[in-house]
């Protein structure tokens, strides 16, 4: 259930760890520098680094409508990776979307954006793919249906939706919005998850931007039209959003979109994120998608009791959750998105802790699809929320099946995997004290003054993600089901939060 936001923890800390050049690289730093950065604005590692794996190796599952695909290794290593690659079968490759033995990629990789990189960022990205270290890593076979199991029959899809073509300028904008363009649309590919597509997975080009489903969460309306949540942003708030997830309010991103920010527009300068802004919020206006119906819902007395029962402890009763720490309900974007999905997910998948953010355990083996679409519909409707009813017991079925993991993912992958130095301090607080913290509000004052003595320029956010991954280890050890490992490993980010918030402890 941790997998999405496991990613997240590491793609973080990925480009950092693989920014280190070979030392047969006959690249300058600077270029280098040039391509790291331009990874980091095309979010290459959040799909070429698996949760646990090492930077860029590849094996990250893709779920799609058709199976599973997983993402190449792009290390220089010989055998597993590209090392015997030059550098225009890998611009090929980005650009359009065909491998070195000349098959297809699947457009889970998104060169129908990508071909219209620049020359010489290409160069650059080449530089610093070529700077990295090798890997040996096999990744697994894709697993898909009949027919997309045969690359081939990836020839009629590129008919179809795939036009190879230079970025184009348009004369009639300023530069700022020309790169904005071209961070959202090229590098950033911003598209593929916003934009709705048909039947045979191409994207609605007359609906781009205006919405949609991603491995069951839903990507909302970033579009120029009247529905757009960005019309009600300022440039400001939108800019903080990119940059850091805080949607105000005590409110943060979920879903895919935590690994977006995380491992790519946190990276990007102060003058790029206000040129995605200048464009996103100066589009043309798109066809207004349709809001959905609402449906009949007569449950809302027990709703409410099933929310105070197993949320209110944390969002509290009005909704407004715990600034800081655990986010609100009442006002929030995603909460009130006119699909319930990013609700459904949410308590379906859980979240490990991000930075001071508690973690949040699945409810999935605990609340039926009934009860799930009772919790989601309240919190949609409650506290001036004005979302329509929406969520039904059959499609919490159906997302199920986006929340469950690829089945040959490992148990070991719940725990993120970060960097020795923070870590440590963590791991040698042992186990007893990390189980006696999770149940002791002084004792864990204590192991936090510890922790902080010990690595005293530490952020509060990676205190509280070295003190959680620790203690998620210890879990991780025993017996206990997934549920009840998430459980506890929210409840003990949650106190790890409010201890480093607690003047006393410093």
């Amino acid at each position: 259930m941790w997998r999405t936001a496991a990613v997240v923890l590491v793609s973080c800390l990925a480009a950092d760890q693989a920014a280190a050049a070979r030392p047969d690289s006959p690249r300058s730093d600077s270029l280098i520098s040039r391509g790291l950065y331009i990874a980091q604005a095309a979010d290459c590692a959040s799909c070429h680094t698996t949760a646990g794996g090492k930077a860029f190796a590849g094996g990250e599952p893709l779920k799609t409508e058709f199976g599973v695909i997983y993402s190449t290794n792009i290390t220089p290593d010989d055998q597993t990776g590209i090392g015997r690659w030059s550098e225009a079968d890998f611009d090929r490759a980005v650009r359009e979307g065909v491998r070195k033995d000349g098959s297809y990629l699947y457009p889970a990789m998104p060169y129908t954006n990508y071909t219209k990189i620049t020359s010489q960022d290409m160069h650059a990205l080449w530089a610093y793919v070529r700077s990295l270290q090798p890997v040996r890593h096999q990744v697994p076979a894709d697993s898909l249906l009949f027919p997309m199991n045969v690359r081939s029959s990836v020839l009629v899809w590129r008919t179809l939706y795939f036009k190879p073509g230079a970025f184009q300028r348009d004369p009639k904008q300023s530069d700022e919005w020309n790169r904005g363009e071209y961070l959202v649309d090229v590098l950033g590919h911003c598209d593929q998850c916003h934009t709705p597509r048909s039947v045979a997975q191409g994207l609605k080009s007359n609906r781009e931007l205006t919405g949609a489903q991603i491995e069951g969460w839903y990507a909302p309306n970033i579009s120029g039209d009247a529905l757009s949540k960005l019309r009600d942003m300022s440039d400001q708030d939108l800019e903080r959003f990119l940059r850091s997830g805080d949607m105000g309010n005590n409110t943060k991103v979920v879903g895919p979109m935590q690994e977006v920010v995380h491992a790519s527009l946190s990276h990007l300068t102060d003058a790029d994120l206000h040129a995605m802004v200048i464009y996103l919020k100066h589009q043309e206006a798109a066809p207004s998608p349709l809001a959905p119906a609402p449906v009949k819902w007569p449950r809302q007395a027990d709703a409410q009791g099933l929310y105070q029962q197993q949320c209110a402890g944390c969002h509290q009763n009005d909704g407004k959750g715990i600034p800081g720490t655990v986010p609100a309900l009442a006002g929030n974007d995603a909460v009130t998105a006119s699909d319930p999905s990013n609700v459904v997910m949410a308590m379906l998948e859980g979240f490990p802790p991000q930075g001071p953010w508690g973690a949040m355990a699945s409810f999935s083996n605990s609340l039926s699809d009934e009860q799930i679409a009772d919790i989601a519909n309240y919190v949609r409707t409650a506290w001036g929320n004005d979302a329509s009813p929406n969520a039904t017991p059959w499609g919490v079925d159906g997302w199920r099946k986006y929340a469950q993991s690829p089945k040959d993912e490992s148990r070991a992958l719940l725990c993120p995997d970060l960097d020795a130095k923070i870590l440590k301090p963590a791991l040698d607080a042992g186990a007893t004290n990390l189980q006696k913290a999770a149940g002791d509000r002084i004792a864990m004052t204590q192991l936090v003054r510890k922790y902080q003595s010990v690595v005293p320029s530490a952020s509060r956010g990676e205190v509280v993600e070295a003190l959680s991954t620790a203690y998620c280890r210890t879990l991780s050890s025993g017996n206990l089901s997934e549920a009840r490992m998430g459980a506890q490993l929210a409840e003990f980010a949650q106190r790890a939060a409010i201890a480093t918030d607690d003047r006393k402890s410093m």
